[in-house]
């Protein structure tokens, strides 16, 4: 069955957030990649699909987690230079 982008995030997104449930229980070592699936309700050739491995699952949940800040930071660095910017002009 073919998935669209949608449903391929969504399936994504599940394995990221039972990955966290499941590594907060457990503990990192403890999880398996069939242990991930199988909470989040799929295949483990959906997790292969997704993620090469567990590193690369840990790295996208730390991305996951982390851009959103630096997107924020980006934001609110840029607005600073601005003010700043305009007060050097006054």
């Amino acid at each position: 069955m073919r998935r669209t982008k949608v449903e391929a995030e969504q399936t994504r997104n599940d394995l990221l957030d039972a990955a966290v449930q499941l590594f907060d229980q457990r503990g990192v070592s403890s999880t398996s990649l069939a242990d991930i699936a199988k909470a989040a309700g799929v295949t483990r050739g959906a997790v292969y699909w997704h993620f090469t491995d567990k590193e690369d699952l840990l790295k996208s949940m730390c991305e996951r987690t982390c851009l959103p800040f630096d997107h924020l930071t980006e934001q609110l660095l840029a607005e600073l230079r601005q003010r700043q910017a305009a007060r050097g002009a006054q």
